[in-house]
């Protein structure tokens, strides 16, 4: 989908056609002998609130369309059975940068990763295993209340108001969630590759991993020992 963009060239392009036309406008109607200094300051504060005006409602104008041209592309992919994961991060197994930005697409037939400019597209029946991981970190941080340390005073004194806003331990959880696929290459080589939430708590790769699990038939491949 092409991105739309109000750049800062356009607005100064505004202000100052703006301007220029409330400049000559305002000189020809100037009954009360204005200098051209004044009448020029005028000019340039409301040719600048007209690109300010103008620049919200193209702002407003292009989120409205891009809101019901993602709306129709979600439409046409549940039509063609195709589901998108953005926000993800390539961790190895593909010849890609480690922590590039990555998105996935499953369509009927293929699980597709996007990564680093490079399209990297996998029949669904060459699909071993998929699986995921969690890596849960706990942060333990101080929290004060001032709001309760000002009641606290205000009810019990000095001493109520330093136990009403002591610091609390709260614990912060992050969690990331690691999307592990192996596959059969074309060549009938065993391989995996791995992909990361980028943001923590976001759940893209659990997501993604429950949307891919049944599109594949698992099978145990037997070894000789």
């Amino acid at each position: 989908m092409k991105k739309r963009t109000f750049g800062g060239g356009i607005f100064i392009l505004i202000w100052l056609i703006s301007s220029a036309v409330l400049g000559i406008i305002f000189t020809s109607i100037n009954k009360t002998g204005q200098s051209a200094g004044s009448v020029a300051g005028v000019s340039i504060v409301l040719g600048f609130w007209v690109a300010v005006v103008y620049s919200l409602f193209r702002a407003v104008a292009l989120s409205v369309r891009a809101s019901k041209d993602g709306k129709r592309q979600r439409e046409k992919d549940r039509q063609d059975g195709i589901s998108r994961y953005n926000g993800l991060l390539h961790i190895g197994g593909l010849e890609a940068p480690e922590n590039c930005k990555a998105s996935a697409v499953i369509s009927p037939f293929a699980f597709t990763v996007t990564c680093a400019g490079r399209e990297y597209a996998l029949e669904l029946e060459r699909i071993k295993d998929v699986d995921y991981q969690l890596d849960i970190d706990e942060k333990m941080y101080l929290k004060t209340s001032f709001i309760k340390g000002v009641a606290g005073a205000a009810a019990f004194g000095v001493s109520g108001a330093v136990i009403g806003s002591a610091p609390k331990t709260k614990v912060k959880r992050e969690v990331k969630c690691y999307v592990i696929v192996s596959y059969e290459s074309r060549q009938g080589e065993h391989k995996t590759f791995i992909l990361r939430d980028e943001r923590p708590n976001t759940q893209v790769c659990a997501r993604l991993t429950d949307a891919l699990k049944p599109r594949i038939s698992t099978r145990i491949d037997r070894v000789e020992l």
